[in-house]
């Protein structure tokens, strides 16, 4: 604790890169999340389901102690809050309970996160899915939509929303990285969020907030608790593991800015960790803190445009300053003459002019799905491998490999391809049409046309020095820091 606690809005991408810079520079502090997406890390807290378990060895209020509610052993599930029965204690009952619960839930285990057939449905209710996203139907009828987790290819269920006979969203079912149903939240006729609740590992609802008014009621320690916000709840959470008068670090200007403000101040101050995108004014709250009004001593800028445009706009440069992120890199470019291009369709820019402009190029094209015809006759080029329904133990080896990524291909994204690339030091080159993910690729990389990109692979096949400068630069344009640069700011 006395490296202070990192407070992040929610558990993104961005979020991830800032816990993980400050995890691999050895801060060991807690990290605190307000919106909880279900799939944290084991060493992330939230908030909300903080306050879903005692503090103290004592029942829910208005169940006795005595009840198979409040005996179930290490969530040893009723239904998670859905639609199971309580057990009497019978070790006969409670075996026959379990293997039926098995099979209603084809083949869920407790502690695993639910593959996208593992959600209990109604008699002769059907599900089906692809890769993205998938639907239940009741005959004809759209009854639900099942959301998966990143990445989705795995299937994992993230959220179902439950419609009514109209089509309206009624519900929305939250199930995190074990299985469990942990929150629920319902709308009204009109598909209005109305409120969300937040269940304990045994699916007793412990927390309340009403969307409406923004109050929160808390079930906890045999009483119950009212809160008026997001903020008050979280104020509560960090004095409870002792943060007070700690360093906040935090990463936005909504409300974890307020709760930082709310507890006693550090004498180093806070940190704000600002990672928007470019704009061209300085935000009322920075404002403030740059005004001296609040807790918050330090901006660290994690968007290198948007640190310039701050500057520009009038922002102190003593006191907002650029600060990128701790990158865990699984290798070095070792400067070889192999490329990666992972498609999720065959509309690949100018891919016969790369292929045939590189002759000395070995090229892997993996896609997840089935290829097209149009794709597969690249077959046909010796520099050419394609891996049509990829396993993910071939594309771990392809980014090992490839010492070359080319992000120019047309629709979505896979496989989180770019950072994947990034992260294995490959040298992504794109052309403007075909970024998927510009933090990744230095602008000397956006090539105009095939000729150009043909043109800067041949050069660097000529002299390894050149694309190891490529890369270095690679590396500059995603802020890439030195662990030291996070170890100044929470070491004593």
């Amino acid at each position: 604790m006395s490296q202070g606690v990192l407070l992040l809005e929610r558990y993104d991408e961005n979020g991830a890169m800032l816990k993980g810079s400050f995890r691999r520079s050895g801060f060991q502090g807690p990290v605190v999340v307000i919106e909880d997406s279900g799939f944290l890390p084991p060493d992330v807290l939230s908030v909300f389901r903080w306050f879903c378990r005692d503090s103290e060895d004592t029942p829910l209020p208005g169940v006795p102690a005595d009840t198979p509610f409040a005996r179930a052993e290490d969530g040893r599930a009723d239904g998670s809050g859905a639609s199971g029965g309580r057990h009497d204690g019978s070790q006969e009952k409670k075996e026959n309970a379990e293997k039926e619960y098995s099979i209603t839930h084809a083949g869920w285990k407790m502690g695993k996160p639910r593959y996208f057939n593992q959600i209990e449905l109604p008699d002769y209710w059907e599900i089906s899915a692809n890769g993205t996203s998938g639907e239940i139907h009741n005959m004809e009828h759209l009854r639900g939509r099942i959301f998966f987790s990143l990445p989705t290819t795995h299937r994992l269920v993230s959220e179902v929303d439950w419609l009514d006979e109209r089509g309206t969203v009624r519900c929305t079912d939250h199930y995190d990285n074990r299985g469990l149903l942990y929150g629920r939240t319902t709308f009204n006729r009109l598909g209005q969020r109305y409120n969300r609740s937040w269940f304990d590992e045994k699916g007793r609802e412990r927390v309340v907030e009403n969307a409406v008014t923004g109050d929160i009621t808390v079930n906890r320690n045999g009483k119950v608790w009212f809160f008026r916000s997001r903020r008050d709840l979280a104020v509560a959470m960090l004095r409870e593991i002792g943060a007070d008068g700690q360093r906040i670090y935090y990463n936005t200007l909504s409300v974890p800015m307020f709760v930082s403000d709310r507890l006693v101040e550090s004498d180093r101050g806070n940190v704000l960790f600002w990672q928007e995108q470019p704009r061209d004014d300085i935000p009322g709250n920075m404002q403030l803190i740059l005004d001296g009004s609040t807790h918050t001593q330090e901006i660290k800028v994690q968007n290198r445009q948007s640190w310039k445009d701050l500057i520009a706009a009038g922002a102190d440069p003593n006191v907002v300053k650029p600060l990128g992120y701790v990158y865990d890199f699984a290798r070095e470019n070792a400067g070889g003459t192999e490329a990666l291009i992972c498609t999720n369709s065959d509309n690949i820019e100018q891919l016969q002019q790369v292929v045939e402009g590189l002759p000395g190029i070995q090229f892997h094209i993996a896609a997840i799905t089935e290829m097209s015809s149009k794709l597969l006759s690249f077959g046909k080029y010796d520099n050419v491998r394609l891996y049509p329904n990829v396993r993910e133990s071939m594309v771990e080896e392809l980014f090992g490999k490839c010492d070359y990524y080319f992000d120019i291909n047309h629709a979505n994204e896979i496989l989180d391809a770019v950072k994947q690339a990034f992260l294995h030091d490959q040298l992504i080159m794109g052309f403007p049409q075909t970024l998927h993910n510009p933090r990744y690729i230095s602008d000397e990389q956006i090539c105009p046309d095939a000729e150009a990109l043909c043109a800067q692979v041949r050069s660097f096949s000529a002299d390894a020095s050149l694309l190891h400068a490529a890369v270095l630069l690679q590396r500059r344009t995603a802020m890439a820091e030195e662990k030291d640069a996070y170890r100044a700011i929470f070491s004593e």
